[in-house]
This record gives structure tokens, sequence and C-alpha cells, in this order.
């Protein structure tokens, strides 16, 4: 990761589906929502950046030149 950042790559992080997966850790481990999103968000990539809905940052940044790689 700190390879990729250093040449100027950005992380968007998807908050709709953060708190999705917030709820599925929590019902699995029998913690809280709130307390296992605040967990992942304060653990996420360095320079990193929450957005409300990914698919809309993702276009928004292709209209501004950048260009999308995931990996599953």
């Amino acid at each position: 990761i700190d390879g990729v950042r250093a040449r100027g790559t950005r992380f968007a992080v998807c908050d709709m589906a953060t708190r999705f997966f917030a709820g599925q850790v929590a019902g699995a481990t029998k913690g809280t929502p709130d307390a296992v999103y605040r967990e992942l968000t304060g653990n996420m990539i360095p320079d990193s950046r929450m957005v409300a809905a990914g698919v809309v940052a993702v276009n928004r940044a292709q209209e501004h030149g950048y260009t999308l790689l995931t990996t599953l």
C-alpha cells in the first residue's frame, strides 16, 4: 500500500458499504454496529477518505481523469 500511495494513488472508502459491513460484523460478533464502524473507520489506509457512496465517487473521479482499479 505504501508503494502505490507514494505513486499518487488515492483511496476512497464507501460509507454505505462500511456501515453495511459493520452491521454484518456486529451481528456475527455480538458487537454493536456503531462500535464496529468506529473501529473500521479508525483503521483505514492513511490519507484515505470516506465518501458517501463509492459508486458516485468513482463516477465523479473518472470525470476528472482518474481511473479505477479494484482487486478481489
